[in-house]
């Protein structure tokens, strides 16, 4: 876990570096939204291969099912859990599109040809570093306009994150939901607070890249997990201290949350190999947050 710190910093500097006011709740709802679909593609591959390794070891064998759109289609509506038909034909076609790279039409479905499926899907949905830099981009925007700016926006737009928020989260656990996405329309006074208070998250941002250069560059070289994860603790210790002082919802707490919010998403994605006692620290670091993280906003008060 040496790279740990060195990866903190890239991740940060990342999320600077593409992120502007102008085009943060487009790049939020566009990256939701790709995360959304492609989570439920990845969960109907997943089931298109155990429903036909099923099939085609079965006693029927003989009579094996060949490729087609209208086959894709058939097992939709088998595992289809009422959405609508919108959302059916969307996955059809999304799915039957990615497995037609692996098959062609009017063909016989044999082992072989799931088990390419099978590997050509574990590419897919395999962990990379750019991939853990999207969801620590997608969650710093998150914890930002879901608490210093929520209560500022206007009610649509406050609706709006909410669902992002929701699908964000779902998406995450692999829940099987219907989306029905509107269109984002910011008005001039969300436009106007978007980018007046940048500066802030800016400036956090900016804070928390560099509590993360110090230690870098004070331990370098350093194998000890505790000196490489003390940065963590300490911002878990300042939060404890903000809500004893009733602190804890000012904005001097931001700089803390995202410190510990963006290495937990680091430190739990499957990109990062782990040991015992790494686990041990994760589970101690998502304890003591757990009553400092922020609360997600489910109503609106009107």
């Amino acid at each position: 876990m040496d790279e740990f710190l060195a990866n903190m910093i890239q991740a940060l500097e990342f999320v600077l570096r593409e992120t502007s006011p102008e085009d943060m709740l487009k790049i939020l709802a566009e990256r939701v939204k790709h995360m959304f679909e492609l989570s439920t593609m990845e969960r109907d591959i997943d089931n298109f291969i155990a429903y036909f390794r099923v099939i085609i070891s079965g006693k029927r064998s003989h009579m094996i099912p060949k490729f087609s759109r209208k086959l894709v289609q058939a097992f939709i509506e088998r595992t289809d859990t009422g959405h609508g038909h919108a959302a059916a034909d969307f996955r059809t076609e999304r799915l039957y599109e990615y497995l037609h790279g692996e098959i062609s039409d009017d063909t016989e479905i044999t082992t072989e040809h799931l088990e390419e499926m099978h590997a050509e899907y574990e590419t897919l949905r395999a962990p990379s570093f750019e991939k853990l830099m999207e969801n620590i981009r997608i969650a710093m925007i998150l914890k930002w306009v879901q608490g210093p700016l929520m209560q500022r926006f206007s009610h649509s737009l406050q609706d709006y994150i909410i669902v992002l928020g929701t699908v964000y989260g779902e998406s995450k656990k692999s829940v099987m939901m219907n989306v029905d996405w509107p269109d984002i329309c910011l008005s001039d006074k969300d436009m106007y607070i978007l980018e007046a208070e940048y500066r802030l998250f800016e400036i956090a941002m900016m804070e928390a890249l560099q509590a993360f250069r110090s230690v870098h560059a004070a331990i370098s070289g350093s194998l000890n997990l505790d000196e490489q994860f003390r940065i963590v603790f300490t911002s878990l210790e300042q939060l404890a201290e903000m809500d004893a002082a009733g602190t804890l919802d000012s904005f001097d707490s931001f700089k803390d949350r995202i410190i510990v919010s963006s290495a937990l998403i680091y430190l739990q994605d499957d990109y990062v190999k782990k040991d015992a006692k790494l686990r041990q620290l994760i589970q101690l670091f998502v304890s003591l947050y757990f009553k400092y993280r922020d609360k997600r906003q489910t109503a609106v008060n009107r």
